[in-house]
């Protein structure tokens, strides 16, 4: 017999999203269906979770217009010591 049961994985447990009929403590085979996702380079990826409120104000920040800081502005649009490394220093050795 097979069946089908999405599910999801916590706390290295599989845990289905639906009922199944199974007697308790049965042995099953477990097929990972990534959705073509490579999981081989899994160790660099980070899952965060927050309640439904947090998880809002975190979307509206992100929809948010952009805010115009004039120290950012400055950073980015003048030159530096750094966007020539045949530059003298100004402030001398360190």
């Amino acid at each position: 017999m097979s069946i089908q049961v999405k599910a999801i994985y916590e706390n290295g447990v599989f845990r289905p999203l639906e009922s199944v009929q199974l007697p308790e403590r049965q042995q099953v085979t477990v097929t990972i269906d990534g959705n073509g996702e490579d999981f081989s380079d899994s160790g660099d990826r980070v899952r965060f979770v927050l309640p439904p409120d947090r998880w809002q104000a975190f979307c509206d920040a992100l929809d948010a217009a952009p805010k115009d800081i004039p120290a950012l502005r400055k950073l980015f649009t003048e030159a530096s010591l750094f966007d020539d490394a045949r530059a003298p220093s100004k402030s001398g050795p360190i």
